[in-house]
């Protein structure tokens, strides 16, 4: 617990600060200081800080909340958090699911495994259940896994005073008020009407006298990159998602488009890097290794060809003699540093920029890429020695081991500096995705040369 103390200003409160330091002091202080402190905090502060502690911390934060904070905290924790909090509050599970956005409860419901889902769906109310079960039938990154079901809708010929009406009863479901839909018959969807609209319309007037006909909308197989697309094109705060036959199935709010924004960021991000996961922070070790090895043999392989195009080129002018055989193995060494420090730098890099890594969390977030770093150097040092016996003629154990140790060492480095200099960046209160690549690509550069050439030259000799 000692890593949530002295967090960053304007990132998590002072009072956040203190129900830390409360949690961890518990066994020997009083649960009603505690409660007064998780009383006063926003439920989405106290999310944020779940992955920091310990499990019967989180079960003890959990139960000192109401169940308005308990159903927050339940949508915005991360996916290892809900499935613990569900299994701790056990037959309660199925009230609190049914508290939730239904396309909340479809998201929450994912952290789960099936057997346990299903008891929970079976313990919701037929018509909770169905609308889940409904919305888990889209992708996630899919219009239909975006949307909600519970929208407002009006007939078209709908008064000023009907319209309020449906407002006032439909508002504690909806999850906007701000848009509102006019369908006919079958829930067939032919026009929007915006809640300003009908504040400033004619009270005599009539919903079709005043709604839009053109409306913007999507369908539910609509990839979220596109929905994202449209709603910033058409400046839209909800965005209607229709069946084939124009049938009104939900709508998009502008936060689940900003959250579904975050985590297309994250993708591209990840992607470019070969780091795997949007969420890496949220992975073990284990998994960050796993989901980075298969981009980085990739690296090796493109390292093994640039070895042989320098011994073929060299040959080919005859200059064979010139380039001794270990040489060639220059540029698999830099290429796997340099990703391997790419992979650490972008985690971090997001991690900083959607607040994921607060400064409590720094420490410990370094120490795991760092040991990321180590398997995966130890893991590619492996593969690259083997792969450098079938390139280098004269192979032997010397060459073996000076490459598989080299590549080692340079990967830890490379992943160690891919996430120190990123947080002293931020820090120093300079912004770690202008500083931080080209200090990182330059150091992994010359620090993957220097390790090589020290352990071909130090250890064993090679190059003479």
């Amino acid at each position: 617990m000692d890593t949530l103390r002295g967090m960053e200003p304007g990132r998590l409160s002072a009072q956040i600060r203190a129900l830390a330091e409360a949690v961890s002091e518990i066994d020997g202080g009083s649960r009603t200081t505690l409660r007064e402190l998780v009383s006063r905090q926003n439920p989405i502060d106290v999310a944020r800080i779940l992955c920091d502690l310990e499990r019967d911390e989180i079960t003890l934060v959990f139960d000192l909340l109401d169940q308005a904070g308990r159903s927050v905290v339940l949508t915005e924790a991360p996916p290892r958090e809900q499935a613990l909090l569900l299994m701790h509050v056990g037959d309660q599970g199925a009230e609190l699911i049914a508290s939730l956005e239904p396309d909340d409860a479809a998201d929450v419901l994912e952290a789960v495994e099936a057997p346990e889902r299903e008891a929970l769906l079976r313990d919701l109310e037929a018509d909770d259940a169905r609308e889940i079960r409904e919305l888990r039938e889209y992708a996630p990154d899919t219009a239909g896994g975006l949307m909600t079901p519970e929208v407002v809708c009006v007939a078209p010929g709908a008064t000023q005073a009907q319209i309020f009406e449906s407002v006032r009863t439909n508002a504690g479901e909806a999850e906007t008020i701000n848009v509102i839909y006019v369908t006919e018959a079958e829930n067939d969807l032919v026009g929007v009407i915006s809640i300003r609209e009908v504040i400033l319309a004619d009270p005599a007037a009539v919903a079709r006298d005043y709604m839009t006909t053109e409306v913007i909308q999507a369908g539910p197989e609509e990839d979220q990159e596109e929905v994202i697309r449209m709603m910033e094109t058409y400046h839209l705060s909800a965005l209607p998602v229709v069946d084939r036959t124009g049938r009104l199935l939900g709508t998009i709010t502008s936060d689940d488009a900003l959250s579904a924004l975050e985590e297309e960021a994250s993708q591209d991000v990840m992607a470019l890097a070969g780091a795997g996961s949007a969420t890496p922070t949220e992975q073990t070790v284990v998994e960050r290794v796993r989901a980075r090895i298969p981009w980085l043999m990739l690296t090796l392989f493109g390292g093994i060809a640039a070895g042989w195009v320098i011994r073929g080129l060299a040959v080919f002018y005859g200059k064979g003699h010139a380039v001794e055989a270990t040489a060639q193995l220059l540029p698999l060494v830099a290429g796997l540093a340099g990703n391997v420090g790419m992979q650490s730098s972008a985690v971090m890099l997001r991690g900083f920029a959607t607040g994921e890594i607060h400064r409590s969390r720094v420490r410990r977030v370094v120490g795991e890429e760092i040991l990321v770093g180590i398997l995966v150097g130890v893991l590619c040092g492996v593969v690259s020695g083997l792969m450098a016996l079938t390139l280098v003629e004269e192979a032997d154990l010397h060459r073996f081991l000076a490459v598989a140790l080299s590549v080692a060492l340079a990967a830890t480095v490379a992943g160690t500096m891919g996430a120190v200099l990123p947080s002293m960046c931020e820090r120093a209160g300079i912004d770690p995705a202008i500083a931080a690549g080209p200090f990182i690509t330059t150091l992994n550069d010359v620090l993957g040369f220097t390790i090589y050439m020290s352990v071909c030259f130090g250890l064993f000799g090679l190059m003479t």
